[in-house]
Formats: structure tokens, sequence, C-alpha cells
């Protein structure tokens, strides 16, 4: 049974997704949160499988809660659920420690399986946001000189960034895991770098990651 604890500081948000989970039988909801001290306060008092996390909140945001949660609980996965797309937000909460993030106008599908695929410890990105993560870097690339990604090479080369095995690459993208060995090659080779190292390090360098 996946424990669900619901943070969103607008009550429609809140009902919406407890009706959306309601009468999924391996889900249930252990609570709610209406900013992100609440949703602290919630997972310490309970163990909490899946948060369900709005980033733009009152009283701690999203990002500083993810953060938090975890740091005290690395058993408990943060999806960020917002309407924000903006790479600069995906990022951060990247890297506070979100296992995952999608829109919430995304449809009840994938929201349930986003839940379900960060609650087995895998990543899970809405194809929109995939989209966006892509898109910034194109954005940065253009004004580098260095050689032209593929749209694939640059979501592989972002999800490395953020340090993802070979599988949940393949997971994320829908591919095998010999096409991601094809695609990290093809980086090495293009980004003249030696090995998965030297990928890192050219993410850092074009704003991709944070050192």
């Amino acid at each position: 049974m996946i424990r669900l604890l619901i943070v969103d500081d607008h009550e429609m948000i809140r009902n919406g997704l407890m009706s959306l989970i309601s009468d999924e039988e391996d889900m249930t909801i252990a609570g709610f949160a209406t900013n992100g001290r609440e949703a602290v306060a919630a997972c310490d008092r309970q163990p909490i499988d899946v948060v369900l996390m709005d980033l733009m909140m009152p009283d701690m945001n999203g990002v500083e809660a993810t953060g938090a949660i975890s740091r005290r609980y690395p058993n408990t996965r943060v999806l960020a659920v917002t309407i924000n797309e903006q790479g600069r937000y995906i990022k951060e909460a990247l890297k506070a420690g979100a296992a995952g993030y999608i829109l919430k106008h995304s449809s009840k599908e994938e929201i349930l399986t986003a839940i379900r695929t960060v609650a087995s410890g895998r990543p899970h990105f809405s194809g929109e946001v995939l989209a966006r993560i892509s898109e910034e870097f194109a954005k940065g690339g253009k004004r580098n000189d260095h050689p032209v990604l593929t749209k694939k090479e640059q979501e592989v080369l972002q999800l490395i960034s953020f340090e993802f095995s070979n599988q949940e690459i393949a997971e994320q993208l829908g591919c095998g895991m010999r096409t991601v060995d094809t695609h990290k090659r093809n980086l090495i080779k293009k980004l003249e770098v030696r090995n998965v190292v030297g990928l890192v390090k050219f993410a850092m360098r074009e704003g991709m990651i944070e050192e």
C-alpha cells in the first residue's frame, strides 16, 4: 500500500487529487498539508511513501520542503505536482531531491503512473517536462560553440547529470539499455570527453546542474 501525503495550499487541488486517488486499491491518503512546513511536520509524525508536492506555497515553499524531507527521510519519495514548467524550477526541485516532476493538468493515468513509478524507487518526468528540459538545454547550447546534440542526446545528458542509472534512463525515455549506451558513447565522442564524469562536467559548465 502506497501511503500518500497531498501538499497544496489550494483546497480545490487537494480535493481533486483525493478524488482521483480514492478508488485505487494500492494507494491510501495518509494526510494533507497546506504548506511546506506542515508537510515536513506530517512526515515527522508518520511514515509516508510518496509526497505529492506543490512548489509555490507560503510558509516554506515546495522546493525547501522537498529538501528537508529528502534529507530526513530518504525513503520518502517526493513527486512535484505543479503548474510551473520553467526550467529553473525543474532543476531546483530535482536538486532538492524530488524523484519526479509532473504538471497539474496531467491526465489521471499520468498522475497514477507517476505515483507508482516514484514509489518503486524510479524517477518519473512527464513528457512535457522532459521537453522543457531539452528546450532549456538547447537554448543554452546556442550560446556556446559545441557540437549540436539531438533531442534524445540532450535528454540523456540531462538525466546523466541528475545521476540516473542506465536502467532509469531507459525506463524514463522508453528505450532499451543498449540504446542508452549508444547515446552515451555518441555524447562522449561528440563532446570530446573521456567518460561519464566528463559529461557531468560539461553539464555543469552549461548550467544544467550546479556544482
